[in-house]
Parts: C-alpha cells; structure tokens; sequence
C-alpha cells in the first residue's frame, strides 16, 4: 500500500513556504491569468519558477491549475503560457477545459495533466474515458461515498485524487452557473461570487419552511476517517485553500502529515489528539466539520446554515451584560491570551466583538469591554488565536524542509579531493576541490572532515550519511573543505531544479476554430422531461429530435415512446440525468440496457463515461451542454472520439460561438436553466427531515418549492427523489424570439427548446412558436406573435447571447 501524496494549497509565496516546510509532498497553485482562483494572491511566470526550483530541491511536486474554461481568443495565449510552464519544468498541469487539454497534448505530449474536479468525474467509466483520453491523474468528485471510491480505484489504472480538508461546494463541482447567470461572474471561468452563501428562504407554495444560510455547507476534516481513506487507495489526498492565509495552510497540512504518516508508522495505534482538532477549527471552521460525502450521501447536518463564514472556537458564554457601560462578564471555556480576538453571537447581525488585554485561564470569568446588543448566556467565539498564528508562522518564516543526502567525500595524495553527494532515489552529482598537501605538523583526520563536509547551514540539505577515504600523512584547509561543499551542494541543487526543466519546443499546436459560416438551415431539437410534454412535442411541425430524459414513465412506456416518435418523423434520443453516478446505474441501469437494444436513436450524455459507454451500445451519441465545450478545440476533441452532436456551452455568447460552432453543434434558445445540480436538496434538508444519511420522509417530486433570495426573487426547485439530487432552476426562462434571427446566424446546425416545469400546452405553443421563428426569422407567424406578445409581459433572460462571462 503507498503511502498517499499530500497535496497543498498555496495563493502565494508565503502559503508556498507554509506547505513546503510543514510536510507537504506536493502543491498546487495558479498564475496570473487561466486559473480557478483568480482573486487569490497568485504567481507571476518568474514566482511560478522560484516555485518550481524551490519545490524541487526539496523534494516536493508542482502542479499549476489551468483549470478554467477557455474562449478561443485566448486559447493562443493560453498555450504559449503552458510552453512557459513546460519549459520551467512543472510537474503536471490541473485540466478542465478538453479543448485545452487537447491543445496541450499535441503541443507537449509529455506533459503530464491531472483530469480538475470540475470535469465532474462520479465513475470508473468517466475516469477510464479522461484516462484514455490524455489525463494522467483525475480529481474526482466531492459528492462520493468512500464505497463508490473502492470501485472506482479497483477499476482502473489511474491515479485518482480526493479532497479530505477544506470547502465543499453545495452544487457538484462543473455543474453550477448560478454565480454566472445572475452576475456574469463564472465559477467555470473562475470568478464565482458564492451566491450559495448568501442566505435564502425555502418556500412551499406561499408558506416559508424555512430561512437562513441554506445552500452553505460545512467544510470537511477527515482525521477520524483517514485509514479507511488511505486503505481505498486513493493517491493524493487533496487539502482545499488556495484562498486562505499562510498560516491555515501550515496548519492543516502539518496535521495531516502527522496523522498519514503515524498510519503507516503503526497503524494499530492510530489515534486522533482532540488539541489538533481544535487546531483545525480554530483555523477556519463553518460550525464544525462533517466527514463529507465519504460517509453520508448529503443531509442538513453538512450544513452551516447559521453563517457561512467562520466562526472561530467556542471560548464561553456571556454571564451577565452591563449595557450602559458596555462591560460583558464572560464565563470562558478556553484559555484567553493578549492579542487574541473575540466574537459575541448576538441575537441579530452584525455580532459584537473585541480584543483580549489581559491573559486568562480555561473557567475563568473575565470582564470585557464590548459594545452590541447582547445578552446572557450568548454564545463567545475566540476568532483570531495569537498564539497559534505565531507558532504557524515561525514554521515557514525559516527553511526547515531538509532534503536527505548521502555522500562520498575522497582525499587522496597527488589528486584532487572529491566530494559525490546523491539521494536515494539516484539523482547524483561529483564536485572536485584542491590538491592535499603533505601534512608538516599535524594531518587532517576523518573527523575534522566530517565535521566540515557535515555543515549544511541555510541549503535546504540534510547530510544522511558520509563515507570518507583519507591517505594518511596528508592535510587540506578548512576554507578548501568548505568551498569544496558549498560547490558540491550548488551542483546538486541545480540538478535538481533542472530534472524536470525542457529546452524551448519547436513546435506549439495553433488552436483550430470554426470555420462553417452561417448555417442557415437549422434543426430544431426538444428536451423534455414527462410524457406530457413528449405528447406536445412529437405533435409539432418542425422538430427534428425530441430528448427524452430518464424516467419512470418513459420507462413504462418507452417502446410506444419511440414508435410515436419515428412515426411522425421525429428523431428520439434518451437523455441522461444529469449526474449519472452509482446511484442513478442502480435506478436506470436496467432501462439503459433496453434502450441500448431498442430503436432508439441515441443517447444525450453528460458524462465522459457515458460517452464510450453509448459507443459501445452502437448508437448516436449527443454531447450535452454540461458538459462545458466552450471552444472549437473542444469540439473537435469530441467529433474525434465520435460524437454525433454537440450542445455548447450556454455561457458562450453569438461572438463566442461563431468561432467555436460548426453545423454538428447545438444551441439551447429556450429554457428555464438549472443553475446548479446539488446532493443538498433544500426540500430534503429542511421539509424532509434529510439528516445523518437518513433520506426524506416523502417525495417531492410533484410539490412546488422555490428558494427566495434577498431580492425576493424566487428559483425553482426540481427535485429528483429517486437519483436524490435537486436542480435548482433559473428564476426566469431564457427567451430567444427577440433576438432569435441574430442566434440563427451562428454556425451551430441545431437549435433547443428545454422544458422542465411547463405544461403541455405551454410545451406546445412554445415549440410553435420557435418552428415558425426557425424556418422563417423574418417574418414572425401567428404563434410566434402570440407568444412574444405574452412573454413580453413576463420577466425572461437572454441568458449570455449578448454579455458573455468575465
């Protein structure tokens, strides 16, 4: 069994220096521009190759997250900005883009790329496809259960990652838009807002279940669980944070160094100190920690819902408060100290808080001045700990992170003394010093050189082990010892940093992009979700294909489904969930294995597993927009595997899209869209009694409930009680007729109409409508004036048609 890889984050230099000295086998970080986190700190392209050779020396991997989402403007850009990283020597590259990843492989195909957890992988299958299809490592995705990872590991050959510490997204990870539809700001592009720790009101109807931080979830700490981690082999365990301080990355990693290696170092013994978990929540918790979904499938104690910043550690409660003077007695719980900070949860927001003058016991009352409206018995948070930053910060404010050496050191008569230093694993250099003199009083001995060779100082070097051959008789000074280490040291730190370093290529890849023109002649596409709507659809002049989503009644129903569907010349393809995963294989996969053996004529997928997995079935395969293609790039990565269509992105806007579409691409033009796809159904956590892997009491399926936001705006709720995964859906349907002519004018050859909560007469005069629009833009027909005429009256969105995202 390996021993995993300790994988931390870093936003800036100082966090670098954090992770390394603190035991870290590997960081992860981003530069400049193309990176997930672009308001942390970040790296320059030369701070990128201090990294590098910082890292290397001692021992410690370099993976650089271009782990966004690329137009094709900045796809030359982007791959020049890889060559850099090539050259510097990173050690792999964190992918979300397929494009990208596909424009990297045929500029540098030695490059390796680790699959980013944004590419939403749940199974063997999608990680076997990104395997196979240049991925060296993939990131899998935060919602499996530790059950679902033993099968993923036992079925493939791929190194696999998780996180075990840190922040969890509510929706899963390349799923959510909300951030982007609401503010233009995209997760995908990495400016996400967190509009999920905004607070929210869940609403039945017109009556409010409940109110608060509803979609804000705990972060995760896994010390408890570590050696079932470590037994389901995954390699690389993954600690959030590129945007906290240096001192939470010193930290966690330091604790979760000591606890890796103390399995492996006695496994029987293994045992979790309550101190080093308070040390984690007092660097940044959300009101505690959860295990994540690596021991329960989702539920409303994962959630902050309280506040979704941290809160510090419980330190007491307020005994008694002397408004008119502003003095609280405080009946601690934790030792106080000069420097520390405190908050007082008050009833309403903002808390109240101060600093700590004097030093205090664990049971002590201590009296402060603090203004606020407080109360007796309000709970105290200490949130800033002075003594534990400073103990963080000595860790990185000096090197400590040795690497081990072992050495040679030959001082023979009438030759030059030699000094070779190598590691274990082989990498090796031989420095040559001065000639020895005959020794006229007193000869140098074995232990003046050792003692010599031995002084490491400031190189970030440790001295394992010297062998010494020494001729008697002979003396050498002490200033040619030292340089003769110093050289022998500068050697070896430079072969190091350039192990891994590339000349400048004579080739980069040029990225492709469309070069169809207009397509005048489009099809128009339906994705539907009931049989009501399929009725309405497949009785409509103008519909190519109608997508039918996984479900019951399509499964009760489904050979007549299909016959219905050839007989009035419409196409019917089956429409994966959108997170198809152990769960949804137990629900759907006997009706999968029908569908692959009837007449339909293929599939919409929005996975990467489901892709082969379709291919082997023999039939058509559809990519859906989930899938994030964003530039032509991706495309084409997908045409070559054998897609027979593909659904863009809807954060592309008509610019965007006429570079990157061609007449095998697909637009959505209509739809209320799902903003994220979430395990944390708010139904389920708060009107379901969701809790503790214990699953709601009923099923929602048919209830109407919205979320509210501050605004008063109101978003849909789609709940799938059978796959227990909710959609949250736009407050307002994306609408096209406007501006439907300037849309026709891409060059995708496909145009899609997506219902999700319309009846089957608003299926069908919206499907009408859009025929008429499709076959003649110019000149609007009865159903399309009818419609524009009541969707005037209606709050709607042209979506990223005409804005884009940052």
């Amino acid at each position: 069994m390996m021993k995993p890889e300790l994988l931390s984050p870093c936003g800036n230099t100082e966090a670098l220096r954090a992770a390394v000295n603190n035991g870290a086998d590997a960081v992860y970080l981003g530069g400049k521009d193309f990176s997930a986190r672009r308001y942390a700190g970040n790296f320059s392209l030369e701070e990128l190759k201090e990294a590098c050779d910082y890292c290397h020396v001692r021992g410690v991997k370099v993976y650089v997250t271009v782990n966004t989402l690329y137009k094709d403007s900045e796809l030359t850009k982007f791959i020049n900005f890889v060559k850099e990283l090539y050259m510097m020597g990173v050690d792999a590259l964190i992918v979300q883009d397929t494009g990208a990843a596909n424009l990297i492989k045929r500029s540098f195909p030695d490059m390796k790329i680790n699959a980013s957890t944004q590419l939403t992988a749940n199974t063997a299958e999608d990680v076997n496809f990104l395997y196979k299809n240049g991925f060296d490592k993939v990131i899998l995705s935060r919602e499996l259960s530790l059950e679902e990872i033993k099968k993923i590991r036992q079925s493939t050959e791929a190194e696999i990652e998780c996180f075990v510490h840190g922040a969890l997204c509510v929706s899963f990870s390349g799923q959510c838009i909300m951030s982007s539809i609401l503010g233009g700001r995209s997760g995908n592009r990495g400016c996400c807002a967190q509009t999920c720790r905004l607070p929210y009101s869940l609403y039945k109807d017109f009556d409010k279940v409940s109110e608060g931080y509803l979609m804000s979830p705990k972060d995760i700490e896994t010390l408890e669980i570590l050696p079932q981690l470590i037994e389901a082999g995954i390699n690389s365990f993954k600690i959030e944070g590129r945007m906290k301080n240096p001192e939470y990355v010193a930290g966690v990693t330091a604790i979760y160094r000591k606890y890796i290696d103390m399995y492996f170092d006695d496994p029987e013994g293994y045992a979790v100190d309550k101190n080093d978990l308070k040390t984690l929540l007092q660097l940044f918790n959300r009101g505690g920690f959860t295990n994540g979904y690596f021991t329960s499938p989702s539920g409303s104690e994962m959630m902050s819902a309280e506040r979704p910043k941290a809160w510090g550690l419980k330190a007491g409660i307020i005994d008694v408060y002397d408004s008119k003077y502003g003095r609280a007695s405080i009946r601690t719980r934790e030792p106080l100290v000069p420097g520390d900070g405190i908050e007082v949860w008050t009833k309403t927001e903002p808390h109240a808080g101060c600093g700590i003058s004097k030093p205090s016991r664990a049971g002590q009352v201590i009296s402060v001045m603090v203004k606020g409206d407080i109360a007796k018995n309000d709970v105290v948070y200490k949130t800033h700990d002075k003594a534990l930053m400073d103990s963080m910060k000595k860790t990185y404010e000096k090197d400590t992170r040795k690497t081990p050496i072992y050495g040679k050191l030959t001082v023979k008569d009438g030759t030059p003394a030699m000094l070779k230093l190598w590691l274990e694993k082989g990498v090796s250099i031989s420095a040559e010093g001065s000639v020895p003199q005959k020794a006229e009083n007193r000869p140098v001995t074995e232990d003046v050189l050792r003692k010599q060779i031995s002084k490491m100082g400031s190189t970030p070097f440790e001295l394992e082990k010297l062998d010494i051959i020494l001729d008697d008789g002979i003396y050498i000074d002490i200033k040619a010892l030292n340089e003769l280490r110093r050289t022998a040291c500068d050697k070896l730190a430079e072969k190091l940093m350039s192990k891994n370093r590339h000349k400048e290529p004579d080739f980069v890849a040029f990225p492709e992009t469309s070069v169809s023109g207009v397509k005048k002649n489009k099809k128009l596409t339906v994705k539907v979700k009931n049989k009501g709507q399929f009725n309405a659809a497949v009785g409509c002049e103008g519909v190519d294909t109608i997508y039918f989503e996984l479900c019951e009644e399509f499964e009760e129903d489904f050979e007549n489904i299909i016959k219905k569907a050839h007989d009035n010349g419409v196409k019917l393809y089956a429409a994966f969930p959108r997170i198809y995963r152990q769960r949804a294989e137990e629900v759907y996969g006997d009706f999968v294995s029908k569908l692959a053996n009837s007449m339909t004529d293929g599939f919409l997928v929005t996975s990467a597993g489901l892709f082969d997995m379709v291919k082997s079935f023999g039939k058509n395969a559809a990519v859906d927009y989930n899938m994030n293609v964003f530039n032509n790039e991706a495309v084409e990565y997908y045409k070559h595997r054998g897609a027979e269509r593909i659904t863009m992105s809807v954060e592309m806007n008509v610019k965007e899209l006429n570079s990157a579409a061609d007449d095998d691409c697909e637009t959505v033009v209509y739809g209320y869209l799902p903003l994220m796809t979430t395990m944390q159904c708010p139904i389920g956590n708060y009107a379901g009694g969701k809790t503790n892997g214990v699953f709601c009491k009923e099923r929602f399926s048919e209830a109407r409930f919205v979320l509210k936001d501050r605004k008063d705006v109101a978003f849909p709720l789609l709940p799938d009680c059978n796959l227990c995964v909710c959609q949250i859906l736009n407050s307002k349907p994306l609408f096209t007729l406007k501006f439907y002519d300037e849309v026709l004018e891409t060059p995708a050859g496909y145009v899609r109409l997506d219902f999700t909560r319309e009846t089957a007469g608003e299926t069908a005069e919206i499907i009408r409508a859009y025929a008429e629009m499709t076959e003649n833009p110019k000149r609007p027909g009865q159903y399309a004036k009818a419609l524009l005429n009541r969707m005037a009256k209606k709050a709607v969105t042209k979506g990223h048609f005409f804005r884009g995202v940052e």
